[in-house]
C-alpha cells in the first residue's frame, strides 16, 4: 500500500464512522460513501458517487474531514463549513459523526428540468 500523507495521516490510518447509527471503519484515503459500501452498510443513499447528484450529503456532528470537489449548487461553501459534505467526498481526517440530510431539502432542480 502507498503510504502517501493525506492531510498529515498516512492512507492506513483508519477511522471509525457512524452515520444514523449505522458504524464502519474508513480508511483516510477512503472516501466515507466507500466506506459505507464496502462495509455493506446501508446508511446512505447512493447515487452518482462523483460529487454531483446531491444524494448523499450529510451534516458532520462530530469529528473532521477533507473534502473533494463537490458541485456548489448542492453544496455551498457555507454549508461546507456549517459541516454539510457530500459522502462521496468526504475523506475522514479522525473518526466522525454525521446524519444524512434528505436531498428534498435542496432547492436545485433536477437536470433537464425548470426550477
Amino acid at each position: 500500500m502507498d503510504d502517501r500523507d493525506v492531510e498529515g495521516l498516512t492512507q492506513a490510518a483508519s477511522f471509525q464512522i457512524e452515520i444514523a447509527g449505522a458504524r464502519f471503519p474508513c480508511r483516510a484515503d477512503q472516501s466515507l460513501l466507500a466506506a459505507m459500501i464496502a462495509s455493506g452498510r446501508k446508511a446512505l443513499a447512493v447515487g452518482c458517487r462523483g460529487g454531483g447528484c446531491g444524494v448523499c450529503r450529510i451534516r458532520i456532528q462530530a469529528g473532521r474531514c477533507s473534502t473533494g470537489h463537490m458541485n456548489r449548487a448542492l453544496v455551498s461553501a457555507a454549508d461546507e463549513q456549517a459541516g454539510i459534505v457530500l459522502a462521496c467526498r468526504a475523506y475522514p481526517s479522525s473518526d466522525i459523526r454525521a446524519v444524512p440530510l434528505p436531498r428534498a431539502s435542496l432547492d436545485v432542480a433536477p437536470v433537464g428540468r425548470a426550477a
